[in-house]
């Protein structure tokens, strides 16, 4: 790894606000490339580039700077990565009196280094994962061969697995200035790592926009929900809300595309029909999945069989029925749910019957009247 300006300046504004030395850091050229002092940038220092031919500390003292030339009074020590000097830190003042603070701020730089060399690495990894992630559920082009060579290669993927994909829904930034939209990639890259961390076995994980996490989770023998909830709590806990979505469990690449399409899908339903856990598994829609599916065009023809623009049914009638159904049609459950009495109920359905043509007492038409409640949330 090699110390670039981009590197070092954001070491030495650390750096400059807890001590009143002069600090400099130099390439492996010799070259100042940070410094509390800016009219030293980018000049050659020649302590430094005997530190580096000699690969150990020089010491300047006063009255020795002619013999370095662009160097002044201080201490000059190598910065070491991987037993590779890649640079120098020189610290101005009286040798005697910064020696040690030196020998302190070089295993400090070199530890900053280290964790920013962690960090690209982390960056670029998760680049990869984020790219492969995106190549998988890009809706109609599929490279299969090359996502599972590429799975294997970098990622380690075991397709024989089965694994179900989760999609987490977090809140939207886009009205965020910039600067804050920094410090939220930053968040992200944090939080997908925390979820890796209680999550064994993440098969793969990635953000697939602004606002939308992609998690694989192999199947294990924990149930789906109470991981989602764990998900949840972990958000919660940071007063982050979320809405995660799950999709069966499936192994290969059409089966991971599969399970992402039913977690999309069971997101949009979420939106339509909202709980307060905020988790929907795709198996938890029933029938109201298989309307879903179906073409606006087809469901609003079917609903207009029924409900006119000029009645529609009111919140009341809505309300209504849908105790009837959580009732399994019921009248003295519905009743007492809607805290009504009996006769005020059959006022009620004898008028939804009137308007539709469908008696919410039979059977055969309370399953339609279910399917026009559900009907009208899908097309609006």
């Amino acid at each position: 790894m090699k110390i670039t300006s981009e590197l070092a300046h954001p070491i030495i504004l650390k750096l400059k606000a807890l001590v009143n030395y002069n600090i400099n850091i130099m390439d492996e050229e010799g070259v100042i490339v940070a410094s509390t002092d800016p009219n030293r940038m980018h000049q050659i220092h020649q302590g430094a580039l005997q530190v580096i031919e000699k690969k150990t500390p020089i010491i300047i003292y006063s009255g020795d700077e002619k013999k370095f030339y662009g160097s002044k009074p201080g201490v000059n020590l190598p910065v070491e990565n991987q037993n590779l000097i890649i640079g120098v830190i020189g610290v101005t003042g009286d040798p005697d009196e910064t020696l040690r603070f030196a020998q302190i701020l070089k295993v400090t730089v070199e530890v900053m280094i280290q964790e920013m060399e962690l960090f690209n690495r982390l960056q670029y990894e998760n680049k990869i994962m984020e790219n492969w992630v995106l190549d998988l559920i890009h809706p109609s082009d599929l490279n299969r061969t090359k996502l599972i060579a590429d799975g294997k290669h970098y990622l380690n993927i075991n397709f024989d697995q089965e694994t179900s994909v989760f999609l987490i829904r977090f809140p939207d930034w886009k009205s965020k200035k910039t600067s804050d939209m920094i410090h939220i990639r930053k968040k992200k890259d944090n939080w997908l790592n925390q979820i890796r961390s209680f999550i064994p076995k993440i098969a793969f994980s990635a953000f697939v926009d602004d606002v939308h996490c992609l998690i694989g989770v192999p199947y294990m023998q924990e149930n789906y929900l109470s991981i989602a909830q764990s998900i949840k709590g972990f958000f919660a806990s940071h007063k982050l809300p979320v809405d995660i979505s799950i999709g069966h469990s499936y192994h290969g690449i059409e089966g991971y595309r599969k399970s992402y399409f039913e977690a999309r899908d069971s997101l949009q339903l979420l939106d339509k029909f909202p709980c307060k856990e905020h988790i929907a598994h795709n198996s938890s829609w029933g029938f109201i999945n298989l309307l879903h599916q179906v073409p606006i065009d087809g469901l609003t023809r079917f609903y207009a069989q029924y409900v006119s623009e000029k009645t529609p049914l009111n919140d009341e009638q809505i309300q209504t029925l849908q105790a009837l159904f959580d009732c399994d049609l019921n009248m003295k459950c519905t009743a007492e749910s809607l805290h009504i009495h009996r006769n005020t109920l059959l006022y009620r359905l004898d008028n939804i019957a009137k308007q539709t043509g469908l008696d919410p007492k039979s059977f055969h038409d309370a399953m339609i009247l279910r399917f026009i409640i559900v009907i009208k949330k899908l097309i609006v």
